[in-house]
């Protein structure tokens, strides 16, 4: 059954158009990534979803009433001056929930806050308050959760734990949207949506995108980047990333054995071997195909 639907969904703010014609579907138990850079247009998309910002155009449909779609936005929401308990009462209230202080309860120890529930929510960390609000967003029992960017910010160690919760969401039967800048995070998902410039440039799952990606993916790496860089470029790849000591580039379709030996011999290589497409890859060449441009 679908749960939400967008149909040619758009959003401007004075002459900036924020959201340009999103389609996007989301059906029971499904998990989806939408993904993109600062600015891509996926919080105010959320906003459109979920009722608190106005659309400029298209069409939205939700086959769930006030309780059945739950939102967690990017920045904590929760009163900071409340306890970790006073803030899930609050929000049973808002919500009219009969008979919460159990369901409280079992939302807490789930994510480990149950000893932490005297505690101001302001006082709590980054994963900390993620955690909460999460509880908070799953007392009415949502049928669809909408995360926005959950784990800006958060340490490496809490991400992890916050996905181990949210993959337990959702086998509960939860369908849960997220946005994510994250490449590594997106992959998470079973479907992703790449977003760019208030558009959905590509939608599909990972092994769709490695099929549709042409050429092959070298990784390279080296402790003088800069040096190995600019050698690399100048052999024109496709595309070219670089981040610490790693290169990764794609070149047109060809005999790798020729051209492993050729990058190996760059001044500032220590290593290059093949490697297959990640999703950080797919993006770049799905910018360029859609005429954006990549650095």
């Amino acid at each position: 059954m679908t749960l939400i639907e967008a149909r040619g969904l758009a959003c401007r703010f004075g002459p900036k158009e924020a959201v340009k014609g999103l389609d996007l579907s989301l059906s029971e138990g499904e998990l989806v990534g939408l993904v993109g850079p600062d600015g891509a247009g996926k919080t105010t998309t959320f906003r459109m979803l979920v009722g608190l910002q106005k659309p400029s155009g298209g069409q939205l449909i939700r086959n769930l009433d006030r309780t059945g779609i739950s939102y967690v936005p990017q920045t904590f929401s929760l009163a900071p001056e409340l306890t970790v308990a006073e803030n899930m009462r609050l929000q049973a209230r808002l919500f009219d929930l009969r008979d919460p202080a159990s369901r409280i309860e079992r939302l807490l120890e789930s994510v480990d806050l149950a000893p932490f529930r005297d505690r101001p929510s302001g006082a709590l960390s980054g994963g900390m308050k993620q955690k909460l609000s999460l509880c908070a967003a799953l007392l009415t029992e949502p049928r669809l959760l909408l995360l926005d960017e959950p784990t800006t910010g958060v340490d490496p160690v809490s991400r992890r734990e916050f996905w181990a919760l949210l993959h337990r969401v959702h086998d509960d039967g939860v369908a849960i949207l997220f946005s994510s800048p994250y490449m590594d995070e997106a992959e998470y998902a079973h479907r992703m949506l790449l977003m760019h410039e208030g558009r959905i440039l590509q939608e599909g799952d990972l092994a769709s995108f490695r099929r549709g990606l042409p050429g092959l993916v070298v990784r390279l790496v080296s402790t003088r980047r800069r040096e190995a860089q600019k050698a690399v470029a100048a052999l024109e790849p496709l595309d070219l990333f670089a981040e610490g000591e790693i290169i990764r580039a794609r070149f047109p379709a060809q005999d790798p054995a020729p051209l492993l030996a050729r990058l190996a011999a760059l001044p500032g290589v220590e290593q290059a071997r093949l490697s297959e497409p990640n999703l950080e890859d797919v993006f770049l060449h799905t910018l360029a195909e859609a005429g954006g441009g990549h650095g």
